[in-house]
């Protein structure tokens, strides 16, 4: 077969697709980029989606339509698209999600003009009601200057920083060579069949790059509808991907090097995977699975690697064995309390520097990561003058011994100001105003976004 006939070919799994099909078709065409195939692989549905590949086909040639004689699962799919692909790099797009009409265009400028192996882009989950409403972010210059500029390679990151890019492969551009010379393929799993690809991807590509936009390249329609397969996540299925990843890591001799990032995403995925099951009775008995052997199975893959892990990440994994599923403690868990406990110097530094200065420190935002925030400032002991929060519905209760007040009874008051939450920092800076204050949101400050 002659390869490279396009410069991207874009992989679609799709069963039983068709209420979100051609929305979705209409934003693959649309692309201000097209020198791309579209591999559709019909995985037996029994709904309308072949018919539906079949019009559009008649319309667009570059549209590819593979089959499978019975219901064989997204990995398999995938796998079937990669060995029939012509294009030098490789799309993995779902049947369901809305693509901006510029995706294309910035991830191959990108990975063209840095050589890179993988260029990753920015996505959002929304709910389908949202779907086509346009998204933008706003990078801080840390992030700019550390992953959009020049490329990079996860062993020259903080472990924690692999979190950042997920492990879906919709969100991600890969040179077909790279993919093909590491055999990579996707694991034959009911759900977290992406996992093991994903993050093999990540941790061995020599040049890693993100696409620098203010615009969402994806919209990742939220799975929460009772009919839709993806909605439920058997938590077994993360576990064994991650021990496909820690096995394939000691394969390659990579285990050593790269140990820190495995645990780092071992931590996650497991909370997230509890989380994610919505069969409690399901997801009691993987924890205890967990507390009988996964955890030791997996910390002892490697166990000097192991042992060189952040001392922090140790003792959160080993919470499995000391606490019970009852407890929720994985639920208090998110990636700024990691952020926090190994940066634990640089943000008491900061402080320091601003009690010198006399000034007073007040958390902007008492949802999940103002909890966090707030947690590790008594924990370190580090003066926070207020809590505030814009919700009238937090305004006047107690967060961890701290009473939360709206912005016009705290905001003259004080020096400096620390978001807790992304998505809510332009509208402090438009409500606190500038007036020589230092508003700094604590996710820039890790380089998060």
């Amino acid at each position: 077969m002659v390869r490279n006939k396009v410069k991207i070919s874009i992989i679609m799994p799709m069963f039983n697709a068709s209420k979100y099909l051609e929305e979705c078709l209409q934003s693959v065409l649309g692309q201000t980029f097209t020198d791309f195939e579209l591999i559709c692989i019909n995985d037996a549905s029994d709904d309308s989606t072949e018919r539906i590949v079949l019009d559009f086909q008649k319309k667009d040639g570059r549209i590819r339509l593979l089959s499978n004689a019975c219901r064989c699962g997204a990995a398999f799919s995938r796998n079937k698209g990669m060995k029939e692909a012509e294009g030098k790099y490789l799309a993995f797009l779902d049947g369901d999600d809305i693509f901006d009409e510029e995706m294309l265009e910035r991830a191959y400028d990108k990975i063209e003009a840095k050589e890179a192996d993988l260029v990753i882009f920015d996505f959002r989950h929304v709910p389908s009601e949202n779907i086509h409403r346009k998204l933008r972010i706003s990078h801080g210059g840390g992030f700019i200057d550390r992953y959009c500029k020049d490329s990079f390679t996860v062993a020259g990151c903080e472990p924690y920083e692999l979190i950042t890019w997920g492990s879906a492969p919709w969100n991600k551009l890969y040179r077909r060579a790279f993919v093909e010379s590491n055999q990579l393929v996707f694991q034959d799993l009911p759900c977290a069949n992406d996992s093991c690809f994903v993050n093999m991807a990540l941790m061995l590509a020599g040049k890693l790059i993100v696409a620098e936009s203010e615009k969402v390249m994806v919209y990742v329609r939220d799975h929460s509808e009772a009919g839709r397969i993806s909605r439920d996540r058997d938590p077994m299925c993360t576990y064994k991907a991650l021990m496909q990843l820690g096995k394939e890591l000691i394969k390659r001799g990579k285990f050593s090097e790269l140990g820190s990032c495995f645990y780092q995403r071992v931590y996650f995925s497991l909370m997230d995977a509890l989380l994610a099951d919505r069969k409690e009775a399901r997801a009691e008995s993987f924890y205890r699975f967990l507390q009988e052997e996964g955890i030791h199975r997996l910390c002892t893959l490697d166990q000097k690697a192991y042992a060189g892990t952040e001392s922090y990440i140790r003792k959160e994994l080993e919470q499995f064995l000391d606490k019970d599923f009852a407890s929720g403690w994985y639920r208090e868990k998110n990636i700024l309390s990691v952020c926090l406990a190994q940066n634990a110097g640089r943000v008491k530094k900061l402080f320091e520097n601003w009690q010198k200065e006399g000034y007073k420190v007040a958390i902007w935002g008492a949802g999940e990561n103002g909890v966090t925030l707030l947690k590790f400032c008594i924990e370190y002991e580090l003066p926070i003058e207020a809590v505030i929060d814009q919700s009238s519905a937090r305004q006047g209760k107690s967060l961890c011994g701290y009473r939360i007040f709206p912005a016009k009874d705290v905001k003259d008051r004080v020096e400096v100001i620390i978001v807790s939450a992304r998505y809510i920092y332009d509208d402090v800076v438009q409500e606190a105003g500038s007036g020589g204050k230092v508003i700094m949101d604590i996710n820039q400050f890790f380089c998060m976004y």
